[in-house]
């Protein structure tokens, strides 16, 4: 099975970090954040496409075409039009069928990565958040199956987050892409595949563990947890 991993953003809210480093190549207890998740991958993953833009050759310069056992591909996205832009750059090395998709700044736990595959239909790692406007927030059905994805609600219906992490299938990409009306000019994952729910079935798993590394302070912590 393949698997994207989007990471092409800047991390402008990591400078100096981020200065000379994409976001995922920030280190976090002495390994980039890109190369944890990579080593969490369940077996199943045997070649993995990094979505890559600003500062790319640090990527490409660590990683080369092979992590492990992995098999690791390229796709560019030369301008920042938001994440499912990103994951559109992904698509010409997606074969038809399902694949994994995580960001790259995330940290995930490998248990909860191996139980999306697992599925065998769409899901979503979702969790529990006290700040829904934040997040893409999954509105459920009686089934625990996803029917609507509301992106940062100011007056939310619920509180299970997207954490960025799916098992999408390449059927996504027939449904037409649309700039998103919460963030101007961009192409919102989380809208897209929103839209596309509302005529295939996508599983909500709650995650068991999640962390976004979005400020100094959450480096710091991690590199304490991690360091532990």
């Amino acid at each position: 099975m393949q698997a994207v991993i989007l990471a092409a953003g800047a991390g402008t809210r990591l400078r100096p970090f981020t200065d000379n480093l994409p976001k995922p190549m920030v280190s976090v207890s002495g390994k980039p954040i890109l190369e944890r998740t990579l080593d969490i991958l369940p077996d199943e993953i045997d070649e993995v496409i990094l979505v890559v833009g600003y500062k790319k050759e640090k990527i490409i310069e660590h990683f080369g075409d092979e992590h492990r056992r992995i098999k690791i591909k390229y796709a560019e996205q030369k301008e920042q039009k938001g994440t499912y832009d990103a994951l559109l750059s992904a698509e010409p090395f997606l074969k038809k069928g399902f694949f994994l998709l995580l960001q790259g700044d995330e940290l995930y736990h490998p248990y909860d990565l191996k139980r999306c595959i697992d599925s065998e239909e769409p899901a979503a790692l979702v969790i529990e958040t006290e700040h829904p406007e934040r997040f893409g927030i999954c509105i459920p059905d009686e089934n625990d199956y996803v029917v609507e994805i509301i992106e940062k609600p100011t007056d939310a219906p619920g509180n299970l987050a997207s954490i960025g992490a799916f098992l999408l299938h390449t059927d996504l990409f027939k449904t037409p892409k649309f700039v998103s009306e919460s963030i101007l000019g961009e192409y919102v994952l989380a809208e897209h595949i929103g839209k596309w729910v509302r005529e295939t079935k996508m599983k909500l798993i709650k995650a068991t563990f999640w962390y976004t590394i979005s400020s100094h302070e959450d480096v710091y912590i991690a590199d304490k947890f991690l360091g532990m």
